[in-house]
Parts: C-alpha cells; structure tokens; sequence
C-alpha cells in the first residue's frame, strides 16, 4: 500500500493541471485520501468492473495493481480491466503497479508518472491521458497539405 501522503499529493497534482470531479478506484477506495473532498468516488472490485456495462465516462480511473484482488486473476483478466478503462470508462488513468507490470502496461499505452521505492514495496505510478497520448508531429499540419502555392515546386 503507497503511503497516504503520495497518494494525497498526486491526486492535488492530478487535480490542479485538470479538474476532477468523478473518479472511479478499483483495487483500494481512494476517497479517504481525497483532503477537499470534491471528487465524487466509485469503488468497484475487479468482478464487478469486468461486468460493468458503460453508462458514465469518469474524470478520473485509479487501479491499484499491487492489491489482493489483482495478484489472484490471470494477466488476460488484468489487461481486460486496464483497456476497458482506457477505452470506455476514464479520460484519465492512474495505475499504481509493480516493477514487473512495466511491459503490459507500455503496450497500452501507459507512461511512468512516477517511481517510488521502498524497502518493503517497490511500485510506480503510470498514467494514460487520452489529451496527451500522442504527440501531433510537425508535418501534420496545414502548412504541408494541399497548398495550391508549392504544386508546382515541390515534388513527392
């Protein structure tokens, strides 16, 4: 379990780049951690997330991976719950995971947020923000696209 004073932090850092005002947990309920108490939180198992149908789009989806619950389902089931709150159910993800998830969750998509290290537990945080997911490169970009002015200049 991380220590209250990260996980409080990190939710005030969450909080002021982009306001939160649902939030979803599964694994450990986070609300206890929430100072302000301005977030409405929903806490769900692993089981009752998997069969969650898709009624709201959350600000915020945290997953502890670390937790019980995860430590006794397959990977497939694990990564089931990581892309159906990356693609349906949050805008914004925060895992909480082992050393050893690092490969699953960079194929989804997921990068490190922060690392913290502990004599008893090692884990890190990842995110994944749809808004900064992919950088626009600078080709992609009118300046390069059908300009009538460079059709006779430049050849493809």
């Amino acid at each position: 379990m991380a220590e209250p004073n990260l996980i409080a932090l990190m939710l005030e850092h969450l909080y002021a780049e982009q306001p939160i005002h649902t939030a979803l947990c599964i694994g450990q309920n986070l609300s206890q951690y929430d100072h302000n108490q301005s977030i409405q939180w929903r806490y769900f198992n692993v089981t009752e997330f998997l069969n969650l149908p898709f009624q709201q789009r959350y600000d915020l989806g945290f997953i502890w991976l670390n937790y019980n619950e995860f430590l006794q389902i397959s990977p497939m089931q694990k990564a089931q719950v990581l892309v159906k709150l990356r693609d349906l159910m949050a805008k914004r993800i925060v895992v909480a995971a082992q050393l050893d998830d690092e490969k699953l969750l960079r194929s989804l998509g997921f990068t490190r947020l922060l690392e913290h290290s502990q004599q008893a537990a090692d884990f890190e945080f990842w995110q994944f923000n749809i808004l900064t997911y992919k950088q626009v490169p600078d080709w992609l970009n009118a300046r390069f696209w059908a300009n009538p002015e460079n059709w006779n200049k430049f050849r493809w």
